[in-house]
């Protein structure tokens, strides 16, 4: 489907039937996966054998303070704080399979979620559920230093904010829309590993903990980073290495995990 195919549907199309018809058709494969994606989740006793840290990373929840009407941030941080209940605890087994949707589910006023932020056509707007994309990207930021293989991720063209507290590279995101568009992963590693999960003074916290020291070290670099103007917009660009290293830091594989691409919502300093 070409450019203008895709801005005539959007035109005569609804936003809410075009998001129906995508998810009837992942319907499918979604009913069949299901007894293969991870869904236990673990008991007090059984969590603290998880003692080997893999990979964390802590953002606030307020990314630029004011930059969101109040009752949207609110919102934002509720949908967040709910999201962090619902995967708490989450055990992945080794060649198991993390799926954000089918771990926090539908987010529905029924469920407990509030409007709050959300991108739509391309557009900053508010919609139930919204914010939650912070937890998906932040476990994404995660899963790729704990060296997890990511399977399926999708992220916004757009780079609404500027760099304010930003501590990883651009593009580091992981969108989440129910259920046509998940954030997953697979765990690799001979052991099986645990998500955590919280809300923490105003910031968000993710984890991934493991039984056992996987016997190498992950690093993750940006590379080739730049702003530049098209069509008198300004965009931004990256790439993401993976390094694994043995604890001697012998190095075993250097490998690009993902290219970046979007569009700047904001003016760029003419030197970054």
């Amino acid at each position: 489907m070409n450019a203008r195919i895709r801005k005539l549907v959007r035109m005569l199309v609804p936003f809410r039937v075009r998001l129906e018809i995508l998810r009837l058709m992942r319907l499918p494969r979604w009913i069949i996966e299901r007894p293969t994606i991870a869904r236990r989740r673990a008991s007090d006793e059984e969590g603290a054998g998880f003692d080997y840290l893999l990979a964390s990373h802590t953002s606030p929840l307020e990314r630029v303070p004011g930059s969101l009407a109040t009752e949207v941030q609110l919102g934002k941080e509720h949908n967040v704080g709910l999201a962090a209940r619902l995967l708490d605890r989450l055990i992945v087994e080794p060649n198991q399979v993390f799926s954000h949707h089918h771990t926090v589910g539908r987010t529905s006023r029924r469920r407990g979620f509030r409007e709050g932020l959300e991108l739509r056509n391309g557009e900053p707007t508010a919609g139930v559920g919204g914010g939650l994309c912070q937890v998906s990207n932040s476990f994404y930021w995660v899963a790729v230093r704990a060296g997890m293989r990511i399977t399926e991720r999708h992220r916004h063209g757009l780079d609404l904010f500027p760099d304010h507290e930003r501590t990883v590279p651009f593009g580091c995101g992981a969108t989440v829309v129910y259920n046509y568009a998940d954030f997953r992963f697979e765990n690799p590693l001979p052991m099986r590993v645990m998500l955590r999960a919280r809300i923490d003074n105003g910031r968000f916290v993710s984890e991934l903990w493991s039984t056992d020291d996987p016997g190498v070290r992950f690093e993750v670099e940006e590379v080739d980073h730049r702003f530049f103007r098209e069509d008198d917009e300004w965009w931004r660009e990256n790439r993401l290495r993976r390094r694994v290293r043995t604890p001697e830091g012998t190095l075993v594989l250097d490998h690009e995990i993902a290219h970046n691409r979007g569009r700047v919502m904001y003016t760029p300093d003419e030197d970054g």
